[in-house]
């Protein structure tokens, strides 16, 4: 009787640990979307190092832009309502869905941010940081 005893002690710590590792992954998903994905000191395009002077593009959308993907993005905004860009070949067609497809994109990790749901994740996890 002992050994059965002790068998469901096993299963039920198991079980536990199976729990917490799942929290744990659960903390790791959150941290990264609320903390790595939104960095400041980051561009969220290109992922590099933003620099002081490049302060001016963090205007252009809730997420920071370095200088060079600021740009991009001033040629694409103008593009986009028809004014001519010159200088650049490589901004074509393909070039622009890029870009709108980038900017959709993060516009739904906006709303799944603001989302009950993940406002209700977040809540789950309030006491654990």
């Amino acid at each position: 009787m002992a050994d059965i005893i002790e068998l469901e002690k096993r299963r039920q710590q198991h079980l536990s640990e199976k729990k917490d590792a799942l929290q744990d992954e659960k903390i790791e998903v959150l941290r990264k979307i609320l903390q790595c994905a939104r960095c400041q000191l980051k561009c969220s395009r290109c992922g590099t190092q933003i620099e002081e002077s490049d302060e001016r593009y963090h205007s252009f959308l809730s997420q920071p832009l370095c200088s060079g993907c600021g740009e991009e993005h001033e040629a694409y905004l103008k593009l986009s309502r028809g004014e001519l860009v010159a200088g650049h070949y490589w901004h074509n067609e393909e070039w622009l869905e890029v870009w709108r497809t980038w900017l959709e994109h993060q516009k739904s990790l906006e709303h799944y941010r603001n989302s009950k749901e993940f406002i209700k994740l977040l809540h789950e996890f309030e006491g654990l940081w």
